[in-house]
């Protein structure tokens, strides 16, 4: 039976990253990732999901040496933001100082990538790829995991990094809150010859939101949310009448638009699990919270997990009940409440942008505009992305 202080479950973004930190600290760490270990070569064809990473997690990613392992122009980093309202006046614009950025739109795949392959710089993760938790249990001091080919481990925290279908969060029997949108969202690469550079891009339309998020030069992704009822329409037409649907979407010049790749969807939903530790096990990321991603919150809200959880178990004795069972407290308390306010006020501005009365059209508008005059509270906006 071999020793940790904490298990992972899962090596995508959140575990691999959370794995690093743990590192860092000084903790011994097992990883265990069902998929094998992700590798990347620069020419390798773009994959269509990305992320907007916010500017601190940035630093974090920097920070533990994971950042400067993933490939430039995998990576586009935007120092200003514009937000329009299709049906209103309304326009948010966002920015930082020539020097500072808001964030970074990544390539999942290549933050996965380097993240697994910085764990391989130290001795105090050990990985354990292509296997699976076949089951678990807690004592009052331990957690004993037996992987799917028997081998059996033993830590002091269990933590699920597994994404929304957590196999863990079965095997514990916690259950889930779960809401449809009722839209898919539609993802691609383009080319847009006339956009502002360094500049995120979203158009609120009462169909969803239509974002331009940049990977670098004249490179986007597209994250189009469609009704369920439509989004087929637009990924069957062929590009001419694709790129003049988004133009209507967008209802802004951006200049000639070139589809890049092939354009594929997901289904957008809002998931909570209720409650997320289990005395020793506890879940993070999409394995307890899955949002709208209209702001780009998912990932970051797992990272957020990450930092919390360090700061709360760094400097206590895993072994100590009592001291674990208030550190996990104090964690489980301060991320419901982070979370739940990010997620609710998505699908509240989701909902919101769909009404098509005039005066709450004329209300949207007045609102956005106001906010866009008040520079202290634009700037309290961005600081809380991510949170």
């Amino acid at each position: 039976m071999t020793k940790f202080d904490v298990i992972i479950s899962g090596g995508g973004m959140v575990g691999a990253v959370c794995a690093n930190a743990l590192a860092a600290a000084g903790f011994e760490v097992a990883m265990i990732e069902a998929s094998a270990q992700i590798h990347c070569q620069p020419e390798d064809t773009r994959t269509l999901r990305v992320s907007a990473i916010a500017d601190k997690h940035l630093s974090l990613l920097s920070d533990l040496g994971i950042l400067p392992l993933i490939e430039a122009n995998r990576m586009g980093t935007y120092r200003a933001m514009q937000v329009w309202d299709n049906h209103s006046r309304g326009e948010l614009n966002f920015s930082r100082n020539q020097v500072a950025q808001l964030g970074a739109i990544v390539e999942n795949k290549w933050l996965v990538y380097a993240a697994q392959k910085k764990l391989q710089d130290g001795a105090q993760v050990k990985t354990y790829y292509q296997r699976t938790i076949a089951s678990f249990s807690q004592s009052e001091r331990q957690v004993s995991v037996t992987l799917d080919n028997k081998e059996g481990l033993q830590g002091r925290l269990l933590l699920a990094c597994e994404g929304a279908g957590s196999p863990l969060r079965e095997m514990a029997g916690i259950g889930v809150r779960n809401s449809s949108y009722q839209q898919q969202a539609i993802v691609c690469y383009l080319q847009i010859a006339e956009v502002p550079k360094h500049t995120a891009l979203q158009a609120f339309n009462h169909t969803g939101p239509v974002a331009l998020l940049p990977l670098g030069g004249d490179v986007y992704s597209l994250v189009w949310s469609c009704d369920e009822d439509q989004y087929k329409r637009w990924l069957d037409v062929d590009e001419a009448h694709f790129i003049n649907g988004l133009q209507a979407h967008l209802r802004r010049d951006f200049g000639a638009i070139k589809l890049i790749s092939e354009r594929v969807s997901f289904p957008l939903r809002q998931m909570y699990a209720n409650g997320t530790v289990a005395d020793r096990l506890v879940l993070m990321g999409d394995s307890a919270h899955v949002v709208h991603p209209l702001a780009g919150q998912g990932v970051n809200l797992g990272l957020s997990d990450v930092v919390e959880l360090l700061a709360q178990i760094k400097d206590i004795n895993l072994r100590d009940n009592d001291d674990i069972h208030r550190a996990l407290k104090r964690y489980q308390r301060r991320r419901h409440s982070e979370v739940l306010l990010t997620s609710e006020l998505m699908s509240f501005l989701q909902r919101f942008y769909a009404i098509e009365q005039p005066a709450l059209t004329w209300l949207r508008g007045t609102g956005m505009n106001l906010v866009n005059q008040f520079n202290p509270l634009k700037h309290w906006l961005v600081q809380q992305a991510g949170s």
